[in-house]
């Protein structure tokens, strides 16, 4: 028989190893129950997940990714993100330190952190100045980012993109504003834009 102290010693350590064990990975099908979100799985869908200059979707970014599936492109705010974009490039082209920031990259890290590609695009001031001077807090840039990237995916091919009250409304407003999705794809390669006049 053991004695009162090597008897709270012993349920110590199995109280540690139960806390251990349920902190400890499952497998596959126990994260995705129920429908739960496994934030430490990729987004990977095949596509870019993200339009506009500077963004990075993460594998902790779902809160933004579930927002971009309710965002309306509008005219207005369409425009800004525009702005903002041209804004990130002239940025980058001409500051080597932002230019550096923002060549690391960020979707193949195994970030812990929540909202990992929304915080490190907000942790750079200068990049943050940017997209504010276009009219849009970091945050909208970053979900309007991947609404453009879900619309555009939808046009190309309706079943590559997950079906959304907003996703066909978005879709047939960049159908009359291709060029200027020509153009954020051209931003995001590096590739200088090619501007077509009539």
């Amino acid at each position: 028989m053991l004695n009162p102290h090597t008897s709270r010693l012993v349920a110590c350590a199995l109280a540690a190893s139960a806390v251990v064990a349920a902190c400890s990975n499952k497998n596959a099908n126990q994260q995705s129950a129920a429908g739960a979100i496994d934030t430490a799985a990729p987004i990977t869908n095949g596509a870019p997940a993200a339009a506009g200059p500077a963004v990075q979707v993460t594998r902790t970014d779902a809160k933004s990714v579930s927002r971009a599936t309710q965002f309306e492109l509008t005219a207005e705010n369409f425009s800004k993100f525009l702005a903002a974009a041209d804004s990130i490039i002239a940025l980058q082209a001409r500051d080597p330190s932002v230019r550096a920031y923002l060549s690391s990259n960020l979707t193949d890290a195994a970030a812990k952190d929540a909202d990992a590609g929304l915080r490190w695009l907000q942790a750079n001031a200068a990049v943050t100045r940017a997209i504010n001077s276009a009219g849009l807090p970091v945050e909208d840039y970053f979900v309007e980012s991947i609404a453009i990237a879900d619309a555009d995916r939808f046009i190309g091919n309706p079943a590559a993109a997950p079906p959304t009250p907003a996703l066909s409304k978005n879709a047939e407003f960049l159908r009359s504003h291709q060029a200027d999705v020509e153009r954020l794809k051209a931003m995001r390669e590096g590739k200088p834009a090619v501007t077509v006049t009539p």
